[in-house]
């Protein structure tokens, strides 16, 4: 009954049962059209942000002009190749020099974050990924607790304060009154050696003060807490790739290591703790490889997290 409940609400939602297959870009019938909006974009960001932001902006561009230029290439020509929109500003001022990974090249984190859209745009449609591309929050679909309805969205990660973290966010609400239960970040991965893709979580946060409520959501959700269910939702993302696992960043490799060490005292969470108890192993680029959970079962929370790994599958 939840699973055709989901499935409906997916249905409504703008989501098909229809199968993911590759496709080639389109070409835009003036590309060089295109990258001029990109960089009227950037020349322009100034008019658009406040003094500090703009400032930053620069100095960050100022501080690694070589990286920054040759992210702002991808991006226009990516948005060129497509016949995209301009990109939102959040991609324009992606950290690159403390992206994802705490000590990793900075190349390293282009190339992650160019095969990230690369990727998502052979799991999405053309039309989502579009308007991901500007920014936009979209609805992945409903599904039903025991008394809740609950709702999944995705976006960029900026767009839920989490530049640092990964490249897209994954959040998971109570519909009643929109209580934000949990956030994802993640970013879409290549395994080369395998030919296939899997995804890095970059973070999973739920709110301030919000035990009570994470308590009320699991129990309403037959035991599925909300981060087991943001991990669910990836794994039916990322289905086609055909991985086993997916990577998780450590306490050890998180971005706040850049920071001054009053600021890394706001990393609260037993990071570690929670992959271990999903039977992470050590892994030397992002700090844990940790194995897909099982949907198999009958059980009331067998059945809810299919639903949540349904509606990661469907989405398009």
């Amino acid at each position: 009954m939840i699973q055709n409940e989901l499935i409906s609400a997916a249905a409504k939602s703008g989501t098909s049962s229809t199968p993911r297959r590759d496709t080639q870009p389109e070409i835009g019938n003036e590309p060089q059209q295109f990258r001029y909006l990109v960089l009227w974009r950037i020349l322009s960001f100034v008019l658009r942000a406040r003094w500090k932001r703009s400032f930053l902006f620069w100095c960050r561009f100022a501080a690694n002009p070589l990286l920054t230029i040759r992210w702002w290439r991808f991006l226009a020509d990516f948005t060129a190749a497509r016949g995209y929109p301009a990109p939102h500003d959040a991609l324009l001022q992606k950290p690159l020099s403390k992206f994802l990974v705490y000590g990793m090249p900075s190349s390293r984190r282009l190339a992650l974050l160019a095969d990230h859209f690369q990727i998502a745009e052979r799991i999405l449609s053309r039309d989502s990924l579009m308007k991901l591309w500007q920014g936009e929050w979209l609805n992945m679909g409903l599904i039903e607790g025991r008394t809740e309805t609950y709702s999944c969205h995705i976006a960029l990660a900026d767009r839920f304060g989490g530049r640092h973290e990964g490249a897209f966010a994954v959040r998971l609400v109570r519909t009643r009154g929109m209580a934000l239960l949990c956030a994802g970040r993640f970013t879409l991965v290549r395994q080369r050696a395998h030919g296939s893709y899997t995804f890095v979580v970059g973070s999973m946060q739920g709110p301030r003060n919000g035990k009570r409520l994470t308590v009320e959501a699991t129990r309403d959700l037959f035991g599925v807490r909300p981060k087991e269910a943001i991990l669910m939702v990836l794994q039916g993302l990322t289905v086609e790739g055909g991985m086993p696992h997916f990577f998780a960043i450590s306490e050890a490799k998180q971005p706040i290591q850049y920071r001054r060490a009053k600021r890394r005292l706001m990393l609260l969470s037993a990071i570690n703790a929670f992959w271990a108890e999903r039977s992470a192993k050590p892994e030397n680029t992002y700090g844990f490889t940790v194995p897909k959970s099982v949907t198999t079962g009958t059980d009331g929370r067998s059945r809810s997290k299919l639903c949540f790994h349904t509606i990661g599958e469907l989405f398009h």
